[in-house]
């Protein structure tokens, strides 16, 4: 199955192939559980719930995959409708019981190379300040800003997660940048 593509495995998915939706989980986990914990600003344990929930529509929804765009983009509009739906209807009784922030732990995966004590210490500072950063953008530009850098979609595949047009992505991620270079020039 490793050797398969992605559409190749939704379609069987959508087949009824277990396995082959197993292999899209394997492929995509980390980067969707990245993606819901980052753009809804959900700690750990909600974010791999909602993962699961993305896991789960992608499951019953596969045999309505079209093929008419990779199913990477299809699988963040599903990441991306399912927060979405998630927030409209738990939100208010979770924020009450649950901070809003996520912890460290989920950015222990970029890259510092192998810095001695001070580095490690200068690095956890620069996680800090990044992750503080991206998560004071509207949800618009954080958005935008996941699914280029840490997805690396181009600014079509972008615009048809999103929903909007091919130069609204422009605008936002040239947005997200200047509030990010602007909060980085007044904290450091």
């Amino acid at each position: 199955m490793e050797n398969l593509s992605d559409e190749t495995l939704i379609r069987s998915a959508g087949e009824g192939d277990s396995s082959a939706l197993g292999e899209l989980v394997t492929r995509y986990k980390d980067r969707v559980l990245t993606f819901m914990a980052w753009q809804f600003s959900l700690p750990p344990e909600e974010a791999l719930d909602m993962t699961q929930e993305v896991f789960l529509a992608v499951w019953k929804s596969a045999a309505s995959f079209r093929g008419e765009s990779l199913f990477k983009t299809w699988l963040f509009s599903v990441a991306r409708n399912t927060g979405l739906s998630y927030f409209r209807h738990y939100i208010a009784k979770k924020a009450e019981s649950a901070g809003l922030l996520f912890g460290d732990e989920e950015f222990e995966n970029i890259p510092d190379g192998a810095p001695g004590l001070l580095e490690e210490l200068e690095a956890g500072e620069r996680r800090a300040l990044v992750r503080a950063a991206v998560a004071s953008l509207p949800d618009k530009l954080k958005a935008a800003l996941l699914l280029r850098e840490w997805e690396g979609l181009s600014y079509e595949e972008m615009a048809e997660v999103l929903q909007v047009p091919v130069g609204t992505v422009r605008s936002r991620l040239h947005n997200a940048y200047a509030r990010l270079t602007k909060n980085f020039r007044e904290n450091v």
